[in-house]
């Protein structure tokens, strides 16, 4: 379901400098949003928070829609010694609804740092290569084969 995923080049840099998402252990999310002004950007003047994501690309809405909880994330090497982040275990589902949304562009993986949306660090952007609509069917959201993150 993930075509591309990308990595906010602010998360990359606060990852090593001192405002690190612990992956293993704090609550991840992910939300929907429209296409706005296309992909948000992720460059160094880009997002950081989820405010600055939905400030270009509105989080969708609809009936059943809701930020779903990533569970059974793992970080771990592969055989090559890169670091891997990945949620193969449990795939993300956005549940069918005849009245859910019909315009997902983009899916924003997030720490829920448990406040407002100007608290809540992005650490990756996966585009679906599509507009993705609840209506006739579950939205299921996999991570990319080999992980989405990897460093």
């Amino acid at each position: 379901m993930v075509a591309s995923t990308k990595i906010p080049t602010k998360r990359k840099f606060k990852q090593v400098t001192g405002a690190p998402i612990d992956f293993d252990s704090d609550t991840l999310k992910c939300m929907a949003v429209v296409a706005g002004s296309g992909m948000p950007d992720i460059t160094k003047t880009g997002i950081d928070f989820v405010s600055d994501v939905v400030a270009a690309n509105a989080e969708v809405t609809g009936t059943g829609y809701s930020r779903q909880t990533l569970s059974g994330v793992t970080v771990a090497y592969d055989s090559g010694g890169t670091t891997i982040v990945d949620f193969s275990h449990s795939d993300v589902t956005f549940a069918q609804n005849a009245a859910g949304p019909t315009d997902i562009s983009y899916f924003i993986f997030f720490k829920d740092a448990g406040g407002a949306d100007t608290a809540n660090p992005v650490f990756a952007v996966s585009d679906p290569d599509g507009t993705l609509s609840m209506v006739t069917g579950d939205v299921v959201v996999k991570s990319p084969t080999g992980g989405l993150i990897q460093w």
